[in-house]
């Protein structure tokens, strides 16, 4: 008080060194694979694994579903080769499918593959002309080719339906300003064009990116320049063709972008909350200027202390800010009130700020020690993120503590806010404070029993430990990853056995097969097709049937536009006489007559666009065909480098990947898949067992830093307080809370999860405050607590808190939201403990200590 002047500038000083070393050090990683210790058995198996087989984490899953299998694998190949071209960005871009273009008929059963050549055979007469002529005039010679046969009596119109009424249909919907596309795969299928097969239309490309963990989004930079290439590309939904990204990197960046979504909002609604409930708190704008004033220089300074201890943030440590913000708002309320309770008229400023210093610095300095060994207790946890976030909270709260008081009374006695007023009248809580010291069995009663269910129905709480339910499902990345899943073939939630060699796998592979939780299990061996020989013959037989049809030796040179709109006449001319003479089956024919009509007589530009549209397709039908007419023998030792690197290390070790039966999704099913594999091969490892291991260790660091925690502040406050009965009547208050709300989740079906697993934290730091605070004002000799400034005090600092972090349930994370409302749940039943059961439990202080105050 002597030295406001210096002790204020002092403050705004260190605050200024600090905002300086913060904003020239600030630095934050978004690496969510170091928030786990990778000293972990289950993560030392994860990186030995990912360096044998070289699985990459860091990826870009680029899912291409196109309106036809041709617009697919078109627009893959198209896109991979434009990403390739591009190494500042991407580390390598592949396409898993290449290999099996060539030898996919292989990996078919033989009646299948009998049936698909036979359908290529038998489109020959087709085929050949458009062979020859890839283009409009080209269709038109193979359509008259087949009218000429329908009119010799060689074949019946109806036979030509197919390939009639698919054009028709194509052209029709263009004419009509509709979306058409045509696929020349399907037409010769015969698969009907309004039933696609996922596994045809869809085309995956893995992009392992150049990442930046310097900023928030490290895959952005990566993910925005595939959407940009996909839509110079032309590879849009206009165009047939969707891309989506999915993997490691967009879900991550997704994540974070969608907790930004409505953050302005959401701060600008809990800053006004938190100002609102200070002012009633303190009823005095300069009192709330310098309690804001001097949290921010606290938060300043905390900021500056973490990146002078870790140098680095992470995505969980800087959850500091409202740990801070919370705790170092309730230590000013609770130094403010009570000055403002000191100061009354005639009552100097010195004096009122020594009565608060005298009356609450002793709670405060209790309180904040207990606050700061709750969070130190993380340190030591295998959960690196909130080990560093425990750390960077218990110096802020050492700091929250020097500096209101210090700065906080300096700046009072510089702003001289007036003296309050005294207000008369009974206290509105006066009722509920003879209620509760006359009734005190009742409520410690009530408040037993309370516990005792809770307790009892703590079994049935649950902890999701599936990180993907708190992500938005209709957000791209993860609605792409959903679908992915719906496909056991592209199921990422897999198990991971290494065996010391392909022998081994292959004979362990059986075992894990028949589980009932399992789908199926792959091997290095997996991807040798069975059955070859008869496949490579029927193969080599439909390849010699077919070379002068798929390869012609002469080509017709490019048409003039006249003759091509010559051919489209000629053909609609004989389309019509056709369907004439057979009227029953005529309307597709006489449907493309029209459109060939209207297409001669258009102008250039369409004729031009309608050939892309068709004969586009046939190219990519004729050069996949050709390629698969190619099929070779295939044998472990004519696998392709990569696919082997993905199953059999360098030296010798081989992989088996054993794929779950049912929805992974669902955690009751991925539980018992990782249990019935760990059962057969206990060294088991992959994304499945990643997830769960992952939610056991962030579930086991809260209740082992949550025990250490309650040990150390027990022991704290036996140092302190020297009574058993003082420590427990501070104690269990705190047990009934976490009691309390722990059951009420149970009762409303909230799980505990990654995301509002940290708000314990700040509710454990906040109850331990408020119960210090009654306590040591109850040994002081206090009576009637509930109607003193300090239950005034605790009351408004409480709603300060759950109305500026409670408004967190109104945003559209899931897991932000949940964070939110077991905010508010827990500060209603921190309420409750401290203003109904501590008084009763406490009751009058001891005579003894009457005589000492």
């Amino acid at each position: 008080m002597r030295h406001a002047a210096l002790v204020t500038l002092l403050g705004l000083v260190l605050a200024g060194v600090g905002a300086s070393f913060a904003v020239t050090h600030f630095s934050m990683s978004s690496d969510t694979e170091g928030l786990i210790s990778p000293k972990l058995p289950w993560r030392q198996r994860e990186t030995a694994f990912n360096k044998l087989f070289q699985a990459e984490s860091g990826r870009i899953v680029i899912v291409i579903d196109g309106a036809t299998p041709e617009l697919a694998d078109a627009a893959a190949r198209d896109l991979t080769d434009r990403l390739s071209a591009h190494p500042d960005l991407f580390h390598k871009v592949e396409r898993p499918g290449d290999f099996f273009a060539r030898e996919g008929l292989l990996y078919e059963p033989y009646d299948k593959v009998r049936s698909q050549l036979d359908q290529l055979i038998n489109a020959q007469p087709f085929l050949g002309p458009l062979a020859a002529d890839p283009t409009l005039r080209g269709l038109a010679g193979a359509l008259d080719t087949s009218l000429t046969g329908v009119a010799a009596g060689q074949a019946k119109l109806a036979q030509l339906d197919p390939p009639l009424k698919a054009l028709a249909d194509t052209l029709d919907a263009r004419r009509a300003g509709k979306p058409a596309f045509f696929s020349w795969r399907r037409l010769i299928s015969g698969a009907a064009p309004d039933a696609p097969d996922a596994r045809e239309t869809r085309q995956i490309v893995l992009a392992d990116p150049v990442l930046d963990y310097s900023r928030l989004m490290s895959g952005a930079k990566a993910s925005d320049f595939i959407r940009q290439t996909a839509r110079d590309l032309g590879e849009t939904a206009a165009h047939g063709v969707t891309v989506r990204l999915t993997g490691d990197v967009p879900l991550q960046d997704e994540e974070f972008a969608s907790l930004g979504e409505g953050a302005g909002l959401i701060a600008g609604l809990a800053g006004g909350a938190i100002l609102l409930m200070l002012f009633f708190a303190v009823r005095s704008p300069r009192i709330i200027l310098a309690i804001v004033v001097t949290t921010l220089l606290g938060l300043i300074c905390a900021a500056a202390a973490g990146l002078l201890v870790f140098h680095t943030f992470n995505v969980i440590s800087v959850a500091f800010i409202p740990l801070f913000v919370g705790l170092g708002i309730d230590f000013g309320i609770q130094f403010s009130v009570r000055f403002r309770t000191e100061h009354r008229p005639g009552v100097p400023l010195d004096a009122a700020l020594t009565g608060a210093a005298e009356g609450i610095g002793r709670q405060l300095t209790l309180a904040a020690a207990a606050i700061a060994s709750g969070f130190l207790a993380f340190a030591p946890t295998n959960y690196v993120g909130v080990s560093q976030l425990g750390v960077i909270a218990g110096l802020g709260m050492v700091i929250a503590l020097l500096l209101n008081l210090s700065v906080l009374p300096a700046l009072l006695r510089l702003l001289r806010p007036p003296a309050a007023r005294v207000v008369e009248g009974p206290d509105p809580l006066e009722a509920v404070d003879r209620f509760v010291l006359g009734h005190r069995r009742l409520v410690v009663g009530g408040a037993l029993v309370a516990a005792l269910i809770c307790a009892a129905a703590l079994p049935l709480l649950r902890f999701d430990f599936n990180a993907l339910h708190l992500k938005n499902a209709h957000s791209e990345s993860v609605s792409t990853l959903l679908s992915l899943m719906s496909d056991p073939d592209q199921n990422p939630n897999t198990m991971e056995v290494v065996t010391p060699s392909l022998a081994a796998a292959d004979a362990l592979a059986p075992r894990l097969a028949r589980l009932p939780q399992v789908r199926e299990t792959r091997t290095l061996s997996s991807f040798i097709p069975d059955d070859q020989p008869r496949k490579l013959a029927a193969i080599g037989d439909a390849a010699q049937l077919l070379d002068l049809t798929l390869d012609p030796l002469v080509l017709a040179p490019p048409p003039t536009d006249a003759e091509t709109r010559v051919a489209l006449a000629a053909t609609a001319a004989r389309l019509r006489a056709a369907a004439a003479k057979d009227p029953g089956h005529g309307g597709p024919a006489t449907r493309l007559a029209a459109d060939f009509e209207a297409l001669a007589a258009g102008p250039a530009a369409e004729r031009t666009a309608v050939e892309g549209l068709i004969m586009k397709p046939f190219q990519t039908l004729l050069a996949q065909t050709q390629l698969a007419l190619q099929a070779q023998p295939v044998s472990l030792a004519s696998l392709p480098a990569n696919l082997v690197a993905d199953w059999r290390a360098p030296d010798g070790q081989a992989r088996v990947s054993v794929i779950p039966k049912g929805d992974s999704n669902d955690n009751r099913v991925l539980l018992k898949f990782i249990a019935a594999v760990r059962a057969v091969a206990p060294d088991a490892t992959g994304a499945a067992l990643d997830i769960e291991e992952a939610g056991r260790t962030v579930s086991g660091a809260f209740a082992e830093a949550g025990l250490l925690s309650f040990l150390v502040i027990t022991a704290l406050l036996f140092a302190v307080l020297r009574r058993v009965r003082d420590v427990a009547i501070t104690m269990a208050p705190i047990v009934l809370t976490g009691l309390l709300t722990l059951g009420s989740c149970v009762a409303i079906g909230q799980p505990l999860n990654f995301a509002n697993i940290i708000a314990l934290p700040l509710l454990f730091g906040i109850g331990v405050a408020f119960h210090i605070y009654f306590v040591m004002a109850w040994r002081s000799g206090g009576e009637h607590l509930l109607q003193s400034s300090l239950s005034r005090a605790v009351f408004f600092s409480a709603l300060a808190t759950a109305t500026g972090f409670g408004s967190l349930w109104a945003s559209s994370h899931p897991g932000t939201a949940s964070m939110g409302k077991l905010l508010m749940i827990s500060l209603v039943w921190t309420l409750v403990s401290a203003l109904l059961f501590q008084p009763a439990l406490m009751g009058p202080p001891p005579k003894d200590r009457l005589r000492r105050g």
